[in-house]
Parts: C-alpha cells; structure tokens; sequence
C-alpha cells in the first residue's frame, strides 16, 4: 500500500529545499521572497505557495516609523527628522506595522504613521512605503505605495 502524506509531505519538503538553495544563484527566486517580505507579492497564490518557506534569518531587514510623512519636517526636532532611525527586524519587516508587539508599540498613540521597510540582500534590495491611517474607531487604514 503506498503512503500519499508520506509522499506528499516529503515532495513538500524537497520543493522549499531547491527553493532555498536556489535563492543566492537566482535573483527572481530572491526577489520574489522579498516581495513577500514586504506584503507586494504579485498575487495571493504567490505568497500563499511561499507559506511553508522559513522566512528567519534570509534578508537583512529594516523598518523605520515615523508620525510624520516623509520628506516633512517635524516640527519639534527640525531637520532631525528626516534622518533614517532604522531598526533591524529578524524577518518580515512589515509586522511593525500589522503584527502584535510592533504593532501596539508604533500605533498605540492612535495617531497616522508612516513606516519605510527595507530588505536587501546579495545586492538586491526592495524599499516599500506603508502610511496607516487612523480610523477614529480604534482601526487603521494601510496605504501602501513602492519607495523609490
């Protein structure tokens, strides 16, 4: 009798290997997982089929917030506010905005945010911009937009 899950579970488990070691040999496969990294996949069933792919570790990640749009000058600091304050993040930079922990941190004031993420690696690198609007209502709305 032959073992399907066992088959299935095994040819799973091939795929996210070539997946893997094919990542620093082929751009595309890179890019793509930072696309995801940073919620621009091209569609659903692309980011959905890199689910069970590991996401720790693979990119160096950065997130930046600030309570001012880019290229604004706040008001209390001047100048010093357009300077980057970058902060590195283990995997998926856009869980400081979306995801437990980061997410109370950066909106619990309740106000509008703007968040720079950031991955790159072997040359690559993927800038996105996330403004979370403030509903009133205790939500938020993500406008999302390619950094240049």
């Amino acid at each position: 009798m032959r073992d399907y899950g066992f088959a299935t579970m095994t040819s799973l488990i091939t795929a996210i290997a070539v997946w893997l070691l094919l990542m620093p040999i082929v751009p595309r496969i890179a890019g793509a997982t930072m696309r995801r990294f940073h919620l621009r996949s091209s569609s659903f069933v692309g980011f959905a089929a890199q689910f069970p792919i590991p996401a720790m570790y693979n990119f160096s990640n950065r997130s930046d917030v600030k309570d001012v749009p880019p290229g604004f000058i706040d008001p209390l600091f001047g100048e010093l506010a357009l300077d980057d304050q970058f902060r590195t993040i283990n995997h998926f930079p856009a869980r400081d905005a979306t995801f437990a922990t980061g997410r109370y941190r950066n909106l619990k004031d309740r106000r509008d945010h703007w968040f720079t993420l950031e991955s790159s690696y072997r040359g690559q690198t993927i800038r996105s911009e996330l403004h979370l609007e403030h509903l009133g209502d205790g939500g938020y709305r993500m406008h999302r937009s390619a950094a240049p």
